[in-house]
């Protein structure tokens, strides 16, 4: 993937957020976060996003009630 013909979409964003990318993949990502805001607080969302999901799922796992989402 090039920097510069890369278009950072909403399924980028999410695999970033939850360690799915390649190293390059993620070069590519943190200089879209040091350059735009709006992508910055994208990914910030979307690690809230998988923390909640994560601790939900694993909530269920245990018998233990759920968070609300």
């Amino acid at each position: 993937m090039a920097s510069a013909n890369c278009k950072i979409t909403a399924e980028l964003i999410s695999d970033y957020a939850t360690g799915r990318l390649d190293v390059e993949e993620v070069q590519v990502m943190e200089e879209a976060i040091n350059r735009d805001e709006e992508v910055a607080a994208a990914v910030a969302a979307a690690r809230r996003v998988d923390a909640r999901t994560t601790r939900a799922l694993a909530a269920s796992k245990l018998g233990v009630p759920k968070p609300r989402l």
